[in-house]
Formats: C-alpha cells, structure tokens, sequence
C-alpha cells in the first residue's frame, strides 16, 4: 500500500483493494455501524449506490478522518478482510506518527530572530502537570502503546471490551482461524480461552508465502546460512503471550477481566496477581477479576473419610512461596516454577517460560507482572507434592526495578526465593533493607557463580541481616541432576509451610496491597456497591440447607409434585384415549391446586433484596448481563 501521507488517501486505497462483492459487503456492514452511543449511521440511500470515492467522501464527511479509519477497519475485520485491515492501521499508524515528530520538532529560529524564553513560565508549565504523568515512566507508556498499536487494540481504551463482544455470532467468530497479524492475537487469544483450549497463549504467527515467496527464502537461507540467527527468525513477528495478556486486561472491562481469569484457571495457566504500572502510577491487584474462582480439594486430614473442602479462592488462606530474580539468570525461573509443581515427568506449563512457543520473545510491556498459581492436595500422601494447598507467586523482571512489587510479595509470603548468579554493592544494600522481616528468604545460584568472592562476601554479611542458615543458600551442583534438584527443592518448600504461621488469603494480600499504594481493582464504585449487595444477602446465611428452605420456598417437594402431574397431564394427552379422560381431569385438578398453592407465597426476604439489588445495576453491569 503507498502511503501518501493523507487518511483519505489510505481510504480511498483501502476500498480500491476490494472486489464488487466484498465492496457490496462492506457497504452492507457499514450502515449498521455506529462508533459511539448515540451516533447516527451512515444513511443506505447515500451508500447503497455510491462508488469507492462516494463511499470515501461518506466516511470522511459522516465520521471524520480518524473515527472515518477506525469504522473502516472494524468493518474490514466484520467482512473478513483481516489483511487489509492490519495495512490500514499500520499505514495511518505511521503517518500519525511522522507529523506528531515533526510538531514536535521545535522550529529554529532565523538569523537574528530573537528567542523569547520565560523560565518561570516554564516551571509553571511543569508545576500544572497531572502527578499521575509525573509518576508514570513515559518509556513504559510509549511501550504500551505501541503494544496496542501493534494489536489494534486502541479503540478500546476508551469503550473497553466487554464479554457480549465475544459472545456475539458472527462468520468470523465461527470459523477457525489461525493469527496472521499481530492485530489477530488478542480475539486469538480470548477466543481460544473461551473454549478452554490449551494453546490459547500461543502467539505464533501463521505466514501464507507465495511459491516465489519460498523460493526466494529458500535461494537466501542457502547462500547465507552461516548468518542464520534462529531467535530472529521466532520473535521478530511476534509479541510476547504476557504482552498479549496485559494489553487485553487493559482493555477489559472488570466482568471481561473476571471471565478471562475464571477460563485461565479452568486450563491451570497461572493468573496475573499484580499488573503492572502500564497507564497507573503503580500496579494494580486483581482482586475482583479472580472473585468468581472456586477450587476443590481433599486434605489429608480429609482423607480417610473421603471429604473434601471447596471454597472461594480469594478468601481462602494458605502459605504463600514467591520467586524472584536479581540480575541475570542463565536457567529459566518459570520453567523451574512448573517442575516444582508438577508430579515427576508429567511437567505442566503453569508459568510460561523461554522454552514454550513464543516464549522466547522480548517482553515488552509485561516486566513488573506478578504471576500466581496454586498446588491443591488429592489427599493422597503418597503422590500429595505438600499436605497443604499453597501458593506460588512468580515475579517478571529483575527485583532492582519492581522493587514495590518485591516489598509486596516480601509483606504477603511465608517464604521468598530469590534466583541470582551474583550478588554486588547495590544489591547487597537493598537486600540489608528487609533486615527484620519475618518471611525466610531462600538463595537459589547456579553452579558457576559470577564474580565468587565478592558473591560469597556479601552473603556472609547478609546471614545475619536476613537470618540465612546453611539450607538457606541452595546451589545447582554439576554432581546433582535436574530431578534430584527439584526434589531438593520441593522438600525446602515444605519447611516453611511447616513452621511458619504466615497465612495469607488473596482478600488479605489487598489489605496490605493498599498500605503500600498498589490499586485494588476492587476499590471501584461499581464493585464496591455489588459487594455491599451481596453482604446484604450472604450476611444472613449461617446454614445453607436451612436458608434454602426458608427463603427459596418454591422450589421443594411441592414444586417437584406439580412437575410430575404436568408430565403426567401431558402423557395422557398425547394417548388421546376416552377411557382415562375421568382420570385426566382428576389429574389436572391436583394441578391446578398444586399451581394455586405456589402462587400463594409472598416474596422472602432474601428474593426481596435480590431483586432489589438487580434493579440497582448500572448500566455496565446491565448490558454485560
């Protein structure tokens, strides 16, 4: 597509790329549109008969030359023509950006032309700043959004995403896709965790190449195989598949964020814990996102009378292990992650690590991400991992520049493994910084550590800053193999579990969260009025048989009767036999006075406060239900 610097001109280019079907189409498509609430669509009698430039001029006049682009390339997408789409953004994608840097530019001043400066005009300028822009790293602004840029997800920062945007029916959504743009990765992604798919995370890139194409490809790789760089050839297509996730929770609403976590933990993919700071002074705690999760599980205690506990996942309390990095690492701390959490040779990919499809690609926007996944017992001791339920939490990104979600996790856990290879001046001070926490801290090195007699120097002094002990400082030796470490390590795990008091539910970890300053997404108005409606209700709730029978009141013996003689009154009619017509009648009698009794109960209380809770919705949670 050439790019002529005009959005009308990429319009007009776009649609001459279009066939008379898929023009016919198209025109169709778009006299439905409408960008925000409350606009009018484009009229059919103006667009049914209208040509490429008629239809150009339309779009531009009717919505103007951004909206005008963006309704063309949802419409593109809703026929089909994904490819054209992606041109389109990319095209004015980087046409906006060339004029944003030549505004930016500041123009010289001629010769002699005198330059009027005014200091305190200046810091004043500054001073008026929002604190929140002030707060916010501009280069993890900049990269989140050309994150979105790159997945076409701009468009929904400012009407989010919301669940009846997947749910809805249409050719696309029922066939079955492979993403050949960036921009298809997102609804890759959610549609493949919709349908409990396992490979939902992957973010490879499907390429349809011509046979001239291959050809040539081929011809190249075999006249400069020596410069062959496989890690290029992966990632440089690619996004991240934590990038992915970060991008769409950001661009979901809270009953959207609260369906995609429940899917993540139906395919046991760990959840995000805490987002990071991507358009917030500082990260965020999914509380709410993960309110709907409920697990099951059978303690040991439970075992021999074959009883189980199931609770809500966030009021649940259990020990909590955090991981995380300081400086480089040569071995993958997530891949770790899901050995240490899987029975022996039957690994599960919880974290995603280096070694999984995409997994290798440069993190853009999902440094500072904490990850959490649990262990559940089956209430065998003889294949149980731990006797308890526990959970692991997995921090993206070296500690030195999440250093608040470190203190965080530090705060939350019974115990915290830091993996590192070395341990230098600036390191050793931050680490003095914990001295008096309660959690055990656990050092994990590789067999060949880096610079060995500073490493080993600083942590003599930390022993007693940090209260190490001899099976605190864990080493992977040449002379132990894989297996044999991770056992170690499961069995060090299961010590703190052991002697440390620390139990720290999901609902705990907000309250600490807050004191630190990192949002609660909870903490919205919206969710704070539901919860209150729910408390209302639950509140009262001290035996639920025994609420069932007296607020839920319809249900029961009675209702079950008056099922059976509806059966019953249906079976005789469709027999159409004389004989038992005295039978039927006696029949529908019993119905009738079934049916009256049931409509004799007035509302409970309970009922009374639902309904009443539902009639307070907004209108968000209103169009998502």
């Amino acid at each position: 597509m050439e790019k002529t610097g005009s959005s009308i001109s990429f319009l007009l280019e776009t649609l001459d790329a279009l066939g008379e079907d898929d023009l016919k189409r198209f025109k169709y498509k778009l006299k439905w549109i409408r960008p925000e609430k409350g606009d009018q669509a484009i009229p059919w009698g103006r667009l049914e008969k209208g040509d490429r430039v008629a239809v150009t001029d339309l779009l531009i006049s009717h919505y103007g030359e951004r909206d005008g682009v963006k309704v063309t390339v949802q419409v593109l997408r809703d026929i089909s023509q994904r490819q054209l789409a992606e041109k389109l953004t990319e095209a004015t994608s980087a046409d906006r950006l060339r004029q944003k840097q030549n505004s930016d530019t500041p123009k010289a001043p001629e010769l002699g032309e005198e330059v009027d400066f005014n200091p305190e005009q200046e810091s004043e300028t500054r001073g008026h700043r929002e604190p929140e822009e002030r707060d916010i790293s501009q280069e993890r602004r900049r990269a989140t959004q050309g994150v979105l840029e790159k997945l076409n997800l701009e468009q929904y920062r400012s009407r989010q995403l919301r669940l009846r945007d997947l749910q809805e029916i249409s050719p696309e959504s029922r066939e079955t896709w492979a993403p050949m743009t960036l921009g298809d990765l997102p609804w890759h992604f959610l549609r493949k965790l919709m349908a409990l798919n396992g490979t939902a995370r992957n973010t490879r890139l499907v390429h349809e190449a011509t046979d001239d194409q291959e050809t040539s490809e081929e011809q190249e790789v075999h006249t400069d195989y020596n410069n062959l760089s496989l890690s290029n050839m992966d990632s440089r297509n690619s996004l991240h598949p934590l990038d992915v996730l970060c991008a769409v929770l950001l661009c979901s609403d809270s009953f959207l964020q609260q369906e995609i976590l429940s899917k993540m933990s139906m395919c046991q993919f760990a959840l995000p814990l805490l987002l990071p700071a991507l358009d917030t002074p500082k990260c965020t705690l999914l509380l709410w996102a993960m309110r709907d999760i409920v697990r099951k599980w059978r303690p040991h205690s439970l075992a021999e009378s074959r009883g189980f506990r199931e609770e809500s996942l966030v009021l649940t309390a259990m020990p909590t292990i955090s991981f995380v990095r300081m400086g480089s690492c040569s071995f993958s701390k997530s891949k770790l992650l899901n050995e240490i959490l899987s029975p022996s040779q039957q690994p599960h990919d919880f974290f995603i690590h280096r070694d999984m499809e995409s997994g290798n690609v440069p993190r853009e926007i999902a440094d500072g991400l904490v990850e959490i996944s649990w262990y559940f017992p089956a209430g065998k001791a003889s294949s149980d991992l731990f006797p308890e339920p526990v959970a692991v939490t997995n921090l993206r990104g070296d500690i030195e520049s999440h250093w608040l979600q470190f203190s965080f996790l530090t705060a939350v856990s019974s115990a915290v493994f830091i993996v590192t290879e070395s341990i230098n001046e600036t390191q050793y001070a931050l680490l003095s910084s914990l001295q008096g926490s309660a959690t055990k801290y656990y050092f994990i090195f590789n067999c060949k550590i880096e610079k060995p007699e500073e490493t080993l120097g600083f942590l003599y002094k930390l022993e007693s800053v940090l209260k190490l002990d001899k099976p605190s400082v864990l080493m992977r030796e040449n002379t132990l193999n894989h297996a044999q470490f991770v056992e170690k390590l499961q069995f060090t795990i299961a010590s703190p579990m052991e002697s440390s008091l620390k139990r720290a539910s999901i609902a705990d970890m907000a309250v600490t969260a807050r004191e630190l300053g990192i949002r609660v997404d909870e903490d919205c108005e919206e969710c704070q009025s539901a919860s209150k409606r729910v408390a209302g209700i639950t509140a009262e709730i001290k035996d639920v048989a025994k609420y069932k029978r007296e607020m839920l009141r319809l249900p029961g013996d009675r209702c079950t009767k008056l099922a059976k003689a509806e059966k019953e009154l249906c079976r005789m009619q469709w027999q159409g036999d004389a004989a038992i017509g005295v039978q039927a009648s006696q029949q529908r009698e019993e119905w009738l006075d079934l049916y009256t009794q049931q409509y004799k109960y007035e509302l409970t209380d309970g009922m009374v406060k639902f309904i009443a809770g539902l009639g307070k919705l907004s209108q968000v949670e209103h169009t998502t239900s």
